[in-house]
């Protein structure tokens, strides 16, 4: 699981703090800071059918705040497979994120 911080607010000016940081209780979960969106610009770059479209998440191009859970055996090439939940804001798709993770332990 992968984490991707980005500075998307006037605030958002350093990487995040350990209280930042800490909202994030999964022992699997790796944080990183990506100041320049180099991540959420290859999101967008790379999306296509059959992944769904997202509903909300962008600010001037740049995806945000935004859940992407990969079927099994995606394969990770030049290009970011497409997602079987490609959505957010990430608190509002809680559901639809832990319902894909139980689908692919089945």
């Amino acid at each position: 699981m992968f984490v991707v911080w980005e500075p998307i607010l006037a605030t958002d000016w350093s990487p995040p703090s350990t209280f930042a940081l800490n909202r994030i209780h999964d022992r699997r979960a790796q944080q990183y800071w990506d100041p320049d969106h180099v991540i959420a610009r290859k999101l967008a770059a790379d999306a296509r059918s059959p992944q769904p479209m997202p509903d909300c998440c962008d600010r001037d191009g740049i995806l945000w705040d935004l859940a992407a859970v990969y079927p099994p055996g995606a394969s990770w090439n030049d290009q970011m497979p497409a997602a079987a939940v490609f959505n957010g804001s990430v608190v509002d798709i809680a559901s639809d994120i832990e319902s894909a993770l139980i689908a692919r332990e089945r």
